[in-house]
């Protein structure tokens, strides 16, 4: 397992409202800037790559969304989680003239290159997983959607 990723109850969003996919990259990524784990210019690289490479898949209990950015804005490693309520339209990753509902957003932050596809391939774990998708659709708290998440992707409790 590669480096630790911090996910705290603070960059977990239950519920979030946005407009479109835009809107909710821009919130979910607010909470990594205001967290100290990246600078202000991520969102726009995470909304430039977005444009370019989109990150919405289809998971067999939901849709899910992976978006991230470059690592030069990424001051410590974080994944900010939003449960999107409504779902929110993002386009595929494998076919980008199509766009799915994605009830799950994982915005991953990781500053070192290396790291991306192990996290990644990772949180593909995370959701390709029934029981633990349900888990974070019935969260009841930041604190308990974090927990799910710390334990299946960073493995034992949070610190």
């Amino acid at each position: 397992m590669g480096a630790r990723i911090a996910i705290a109850p603070s960059l977990v969003a239950l519920d979030l409202a946005a407009e479109d996919s835009s809107d909710a990259i821009r919130q979910l990524g607010s909470r990594l800037v205001e967290g100290g784990f990246a600078g202000k210019q991520y969102i726009d690289a995470v909304l430039a790559r977005e444009a370019t490479y989109p990150t919405g898949l289809e998971f067999p209990s939901c849709g899910v969304a992976l978006p991230h950015g470059e690592p030069t804005e990424v001051r410590n490693a974080a994944l900010a989680i939003a449960r999107c309520k409504p779902e929110v339209q993002f386009r595929c990753m494998d076919d980008s003239s199509r766009s799915i509902p994605v009830r799950i957003i994982a915005l991953l932050a990781v500053n070192a290159p290396e790291e991306h596809l192990d996290v990644i391939g990772r949180l593909i774990g995370v959701f390709s997983d029934a029981e633990l998708c349900k888990k974070l659709l019935e969260a009841k708290s930041p604190d308990e959607a974090a927990a799910v998440l710390d334990r299946a992707i960073n493995g034992g409790e949070r610190q």
